[in-house]
């Protein structure tokens, strides 16, 4: 079966590098399955799964924000956030959720209601995720 290169960076670094199968990620527009000889394509991510499948096993990390890039050289993501789904704390993640859950209701500024919102999406799609491992 052919392959391409995937490598998905941070902030900090590198999370994952090496050949795959495929992958699934989510970007603004929706979930987009990549194959080896994709055509060139650049995308934002939004705020769900990403799926690698290398040797016919799946892992499945949470990803937030950044970018897809697409060439015939690989695959390149560029993420602000991205953790392996059997890595996610279960109970931070709850934590921040009720704390997210918490700043909407207060709702002190519209500034601070967008970021709760935001916040409260990662957080749940980090508890999904986690529950899908």
């Amino acid at each position: 079966m052919a392959t391409f290169p995937l490598k998905v960076m941070t902030i900090d670094h590198c999370f994952f590098e090496g050949d795959v199968d495929r992958i699934v990620v989510r970007t603004s527009q929706g979930d987009v399955g990549i194959l080896p000889n994709h055509v060139p394509y650049i995308a934002a991510l939004g705020i769900g799964a990403l799926i690698i499948i290398q040797n016919g096993e799946k892992r499945i990390a949470a990803i937030a924000g950044g970018f897809v890039d697409v060439t015939k050289e690989g695959t390149t993501i560029l993420a602000r956030t991205c953790e392996w789904a059997d890595e996610i704390d279960i109970n931070r993640a709850n934590s921040a959720a009720e704390r997210a859950r918490a700043a909407i209701q207060k709702k002190e500024s519209e500034r601070e209601y967008e970021v709760a919102q935001v916040k409260l999406k990662k957080a749940l799609n980090r508890i999904r995720i986690a529950g899908d491992k």
